[in-house]
């Protein structure tokens, strides 16, 4: 599984992102395409609902682990 982070862009510049695991990045694209409503709890335990309606934009970037000492 690979981890991606999901960065969901409201109106007035605010943002909220949340990290998932999945096999691919299209079925991160499929998943977000068939809710209305999402929630989760972000990196400081920030619990949202966003009514998917009212989001403007979203990337979804893959997240590379780096090793130390390279």
């Amino acid at each position: 599984m690979n981890k991606y982070k999901i960065s969901h862009f409201l109106d007035n510049g605010f943002s909220v992102s949340q990290i998932v695991e999945s096999e691919s990045r299209e079925s991160v694209y499929k998943s977000l395409a068939e809710e209305s409503i999402i929630n989760f709890s972000d990196e400081n335990d920030v619990y949202f609902i966003l009514n998917m309606n009212e989001v403007k934009l979203i990337s979804v970037i893959e997240r590379t682990i780096q090793m130390k000492g390279m």
